[in-house]
Order: structure tokens, then sequence, then C-alpha cells
């Protein structure tokens, strides 16, 4: 099943032209996620988490610690000494709890997620799937 996932994922990401590489671990995210939040606060939010991004499918690097995000933010031009500091103290775990809790009881149980009206699509899918559920919902393509 996982094999299957990787390949659908990287034939997906060849036809949409998106870099991606072979991923060997499954990280635990929450503390990119925690970044993300600081992130979005400072300013730098799209920054760091296509930073993030990066770092997770392309390269294969642990979202999961401190040190690397960090490093993540450094290399991003971004400058790192509060965030490590947020990620030590737990900052925004909280807060992130919160969000994982109400996406869990909003049904969502892969990422990404896309949620529109009544209608959701969970993991990676052709773009062909969001005009169809944009149209579900009645939205005008643009």
């Amino acid at each position: 099943m996982r094999a299957a996932r990787r390949a659908n994922f990287a034939r997906l990401a060849d036809q949409e032209g998106l870099e991606h590489g072979d991923r060997a671990h499954w990280y635990d995210s929450t503390p990119a996620h925690e970044a993300a939040e600081w992130a979005r606060e400072t300013g730098a939010g799209d920054t760091l988490r296509h930073a993030i991004f990066r770092a997770y499918f392309v390269h294969d690097r642990n979202i999961g610690s401190t040190d690397v995000l960090c490093d993540v933010a450094s290399e991003a031009g971004i400058d790192a000494t509060d965030l490590r500091t947020a990620l030590n103290e737990g900052r925004y775990h909280d807060r992130v709890a919160a969000q994982y809790q109400e996406s869990r009881a909003m049904g969502v149980t892969g990422v990404p997620t896309f949620v529109s009206g009544r209608y959701a699509i969970v993991g990676a899918h052709p773009y062909e799937n969001f005009l169809k559920l944009m149209e579900a919902v009645g939205a005008t393509p643009k």
C-alpha cells in the first residue's frame, strides 16, 4: 500500500512538474506545523512552508527535528533564533494540537486534505479532481 501511494504521488508530481525525491521515512510533522505557525506570525509563513515542503518531499529531511527546522529556516533566509526558542518552549503546541483535533472532528484522515462545501479530496490528486470538487459546490473555475 505504501509503495503504491508513493508511486502515485511521484506520478502526479511529475505530471504537474513538481520537484520531489525519494522519501525513505515518514516523520512527525507536528514540529513543522508549529514552526509554520511561528513563521505565519512573523510574516515568513509562505517562505518557511515552501522550504519545509522541499526539505521533506525533495530532500527527505526530518521535519520533526528542531535542528532541521532551524537549518531549513536559516537556509531560506529566516533568522531562526526565536524559532528555536518557540519550538523548545512549545509555544505553538496547544494551537497545533487544537487544529489537529478540529481536523479529526471534521473527518480529515490524511494530508493534504482539501475541503470545499460538504466535499473533500484527501491525498495527491490530478488537477481535474480539484476542478470537479469546485464544480460540485458550484464554484466557477478561474
